[in-house]
């Protein structure tokens, strides 16, 4: 009797350590997007910084083309994930179009800054503002 209590505890631990392959995206897809919001937001702060004159240009741009760096490499390793349902196909375009998005806006303020246009990267304020909102409601589905 204690055997099969024993057993069927096993296979339940087995079995939940497992989880299914939609879960394990979702899953994955909140860390990576939360860790994305992260980037994008340290990247408006930058530019918020740099328009009240808190912070110099020189270590505002390596800021910035640090969070892309970052940025670039959570959305690669998202990329490589391999959806197998109807459900997380849609997840996964989801997230890699905000995660485009988020480069997008990310890749406009290292340029701008690097040219020195403050004010082009301004323009990027309501699109990262938008793209962090946008990532932090994938980054709730694990939660």
């Amino acid at each position: 009797m204690r055997r099969s209590i024993v057993a069927g505890l096993l296979l339940v631990l087995l079995l939940a350590g497992c989880g299914n392959p939609d879960q394990k995206l979702w899953e994955n897809a909140a860390q990576v997007a939360r860790e994305a919001a992260s980037e994008v937001n340290t990247t408006r702060l930058v530019v918020e910084q740099l328009r009240s004159h808190r912070l110099w240009a020189q270590p505002a741009g390596r800021m910035v083309a640090d969070a892309e760096k970052s940025l670039a490499k959570t959305a690669s390793s998202f990329a490589s994930q391999q959806p197998e349902t109807d459900a997380s196909s849609r997840l996964y375009e989801q997230v890699t179009s905000a995660l485009d998005a988020a480069e997008s806006a990310v890749t406009a303020v290292r340029i701008a800054l690097g040219n020195g246009d403050l004010a082009a990267a301004e323009r990027q304020l309501q699109t990262l503002r938008q793209t962090t909102g946008d990532l932090n409601k994938i980054g709730e589905l694990a939660k």
